[in-house]
């Protein structure tokens, strides 16, 4: 199982699981093994969020968002010594990454962390108001197997249920939600109705707490506004939900706004096309890699790595030219490699 308990997670992802390309190291992150300290001179990322993070819809883990991010930082942005770390865990929103965050991303001792969330958060406001609370106790409950029916005990009986729409295959949510078999929970007679009545103030408390205990370890940290495609017929193509996002991403942006924190609005810039999406909430291989290049964009225009990280190839005529080629202009390459003589 991609997903195993946790004492203080609820749940986390399994270490050393393994499916064709997509694999968990022995800490329980989309990554190749990696130690726990960090090594000397390198800059750590760690991007926090739920599956668009973890990148659900790529099976290969040299081909997800972070994976990608990192590469092109590497080569194209010429940074040396970066690591990104994908601390990103499908389901997860801002309740389990405060927790994650301090009893498991902290440990990382990482340079910058990068939050992403928007969407799981939405989840948890559509249950009944009268049980909507800080604690998220309306959507969540701790790990627990479903209940089997005796009946799924055999094959048959079981093909027999599932085409009948009577039960269906155990997921994440049957385990961890209140509501598990609706995803999202509850709608009532008017969702936009529950949206008002359950405003997204614990997200807010969330992403403030987030934001607070990272500034308190002296680490960096980014906001992201969250993107999705709204020609899929799932939840993201609803009025409702679009709603729900637009309130987040505002939320989002009024946090790094009051800490004075960087925003990278990658909603406003991350295409629709369904041919970067595989479902409204999830991008391909394809968009995998747009997001890894808009977010290596923002990163590196707004110098949240060290220059000293920059690769000079000892400063030579010949990289000068072959940058040059490159399409890049020597005012700029001069300031990156020279600038620090003005100070």
């Amino acid at each position: 199982f991609r997903y195993t308990p946790h004492h203080y997670l609820n749940y986390c992802l399994t270490p050393n699981f393994k499916k064709g390309l997509l694999s968990h190291n022995s800490l329980g992150y989309r990554n190749s093994e990696f130690s726990i300290e960090k090594p000397t001179g390198v800059y750590r990322i760690v991007a926090v969020g739920g599956s668009s993070t973890y990148t659900t819809g790529v099976a290969d883990n040299k081909k997800t968002f972070t994976a990608k991010l990192e590469q092109l930082l590497r080569d194209e942005y010429e940074y040396k010594d970066i690591h990104i770390i994908n601390g990103g865990v499908p389901g997860y929103d801002s309740w389990n990454t405060l927790a994650n965050l301090e009893f498991r991303i902290l440990d990382l001792l990482p340079d910058l962390v990068i939050v992403y969330h928007g969407y799981n958060d939405l989840h948890a406001r559509f249950v009944e108001p009268t049980t909507y609370r800080g604690d998220n106790s309306g959507k969540r409950k701790y790990w627990q197997e479903p209940t089997i029916s005796f009946w799924e005990h055999s094959v048959f009986f079981r093909i027999l249920s599932r085409n009948a729409g009577i039960t269906k295959q155990a997921s994440l949510q049957s385990f961890v939600n209140v509501t598990a078999r609706k995803h999202s929970g509850y709608f009532g007679d008017n969702p936009m109705e529950i949206l008002q009545q359950n405003p997204p103030v614990y997200f807010r408390r969330n992403l403030r707490n987030i934001a607070a205990i990272v500034k308190e370890h002296g680490i960096k940290i980014m906001f992201a506004t969250w993107a999705y495609s709204p020609y899929f017929d799932d939840y993201p193509s609803t009025p409702f939900y679009q709603q729900g996002i637009k309130e987040h991403n505002k939320v989002s942006k009024d946090v790094a706004n009051q800490y004075n924190l960087p925003l990278f609005d990658f909603a406003a810039v991350m295409p629709k096309d369904k041919q970067y999406w595989c479902n409204g909430p999830h991008v391909n291989e394809q968009g995998a890699l747009i997001k890894a290049r808009l977010f290596a964009e923002f990163i590196d225009a707004n110098e949240l790595i060290p220059t000293s990280l920059i690769m000079f190839a000892m400063y030579s005529v010949d990289y000068l030219i072959l940058k040059i080629l490159h399409g890049i202009k020597f005012k700029n390459i001069y300031e990156k490699m020279f600038g620090w003589l003005a100070d």
